[in-house]
């Protein structure tokens, strides 16, 4: 995994040892990289929101999606992980990049970590939700930012889905705006609806 823009273009990200593991129903532990090619794609559309935006990366991984929105000149990136060893990597990450003014990471739940940014009235103007595969935790994920008003009144959702999960369609407040499909992965994005 490598930054492909910005101040930090070229420069690899470390990863876990279960890189790249085919993750099975239920196991929460595999980390999936975002292929180069989807991560371009995912990144040409959303560039123009990126500078001087505050980003939240749930399901962080080694936080190749929210270090590239730093890299871009994101103002702030907050970065949640849940399990600790890739949490240690993902702090590394951010070490080795230069990044600790910018961005901030959680060894916590990405759940818990929506209820409590909630309550205190935070917004971001872009959200990746990129959770385990096959796990259905978009749907939940969205809810959640929905239910805690977390996105700001132009900000954008980005989720990824493996091609055999269900593409969420929520009905409430959020919409969803244009999915992309890139071999096995699926890019959704969503917005607040006009």
């Amino acid at each position: 995994m490598r930054i492909i823009s910005g101040t930090a273009k070229g420069r690899k990200l470390l990863s876990p040892r279960n890189e790249g593991r085919i993750t099975q129903k239920g196991e929460m532990r595999a980390t999936r990289p975002t292929l180069d090619r989807v991560k371009v794609s995912m990144f040409n559309i959303i560039n123009p929101k990126i500078y001087g935006a505050r980003v939240l990366d749930m399901f962080a991984g080694t936080g190749s999606l929210g270090l590239e929105c730093a890299s871009r000149g994101a103002d702030t990136v907050i970065l949640t992980e849940k399990f600790k060893e890739t949490y240690d990597i993902l702090v590394e990450n951010i070490n080795l990049l230069g990044f600790t003014d910018s961005c901030k990471a959680y060894h916590k739940d990405s759940y818990e970590f929506i209820k409590s940014s909630g309550s205190n009235g935070e917004k971001f103007d872009i959200i990746f939700v990129d959770p385990p595969y096959l796990n259905n935790m978009v749907e939940e994920s969205i809810r959640l930012i929905e239910k805690y008003d977390l996105l700001s009144e132009n900000g954008v959702i980005v989720s990824k889905y493996d091609k055999d999960e269900s593409i969420y369609k929520p009905d409430g407040k959020y919409e969803l705006i244009d999915e992309r499909k890139y071999g096995k992965t699926i890019l959704g994005f969503y917005q607040l609806r006009i």
